[in-house]
């Protein structure tokens, strides 16, 4: 399964292959793999010792963001098509709402409102075709 969303049947690799449902979409659009990553790195940090654990969180984040925007790219590039620029900054941004979702620097905030704004932002996401 490529992790590129497919919303119209020409689009398909072959015969066998299926439009994406709602569902598909949603785990398309999610960058499991670099908050998988940021979860790793969020507990190291708060288990190390002689570092600043605020200012390497922002940069583990910035990192995350560009690492997530690269990733999606390569991951959804198929020959001969342009990139799907929706499906990149739907993914970027997934990456930003489960950090917030996540809590924690560098986004502290309450954490209803982080998963009132996961579920809302998982909710939405789908709806949107690259």
């Amino acid at each position: 399964m490529t992790r590129r969303v497919v919303t119209l049947r020409y689009e398909a690799l072959n015969k066998t292959d299926q439009v994406d449902t709602y569902f598909d979409k949603v785990v398309k659009y999610i960058p499991t793999d670099i908050v998988a990553a940021w979860v790793a790195v969020t507990g190291i940090v708060k288990g190390a010792a002689n570092i600043n654990p605020a200012t390497t969180l922002w940069i583990a984040f910035v990192a995350g963001v560009a690492i997530t925007f690269m990733w999606t790219w390569r991951q959804t590039s198929k020959a001969g098509q342009p990139p799907v620029w929706k499906q990149i900054i739907i993914s970027t941004f997934a990456f930003v709402v489960w950090v917030i979702a996540l809590g924690g620097p560098p986004f502290e905030v309450n954490s209803a409102i982080g998963a009132i704004l996961l579920i809302g932002f998982t909710l939405v996401a789908a709806l949107f075709d690259p």
